[in-house]
């Protein structure tokens, strides 16, 4: 299994592949991950520190769920600084999708609890990533994946 880096802003200059993601959903944990799938959301908060990746998939086992993803699938990444609508609180969170123009197919949100501030890390990685992704990159494929 692979492990976190905790210096996303070193390697903000390089290109974003699902490894990088994955190591960085990491320093951002705990997580708030949504998935919308027709009439049914689900919903988890969970922490994420570990993953494989085998089979053009990456793996992982959290406390909350067991998830496989399909790496050949999870095409485009993009960030979200927004102040939600609903709840007026502000809230940082990446949508994953097939491509550009796809709908994301999954909402992952750094969770803290309500009345809460981010933890400063949480924040500071959140950010760092967020020059690069508010924007929506398409990924580079990871070199010796299968």
């Amino acid at each position: 299994m692979s492990g976190p880096e905790r210096q996303p802003e070193a390697r903000s200059r390089a290109r974003w592949t699902h490894r990088r993601f994955f190591d960085l959903l990491a320093t951002v944990s705990p997580l708030r991950v949504i998935s919308v799938v027709g009439p049914n959301v689900f919903e988890a908060i969970c922490r994420f520190d570990r993953y494989g990746v085998a089979d053009g998939h990456m793996n992982a086992i959290t406390e909350a769920y067991h998830w496989h993803l399909s790496l050949d699938r999870f095409g485009f990444l993009r960030s979200h600084d927004r102040t939600h609508r609903r709840s007026g609180r502000r809230v940082l969170y990446f949508t994953l999708a097939e491509t550009p123009a796809s709908e994301p197919f999954l909402h992952i949100y750094a969770y803290r609890k309500q009345g809460e501030e981010f933890a400063r890390d949480q924040e500071t990685h959140f950010a760092a990533a967020h020059r690069e992704l508010g924007v929506g990159v398409v990924l580079s494929a990871d070199r010796g994946v299968s």
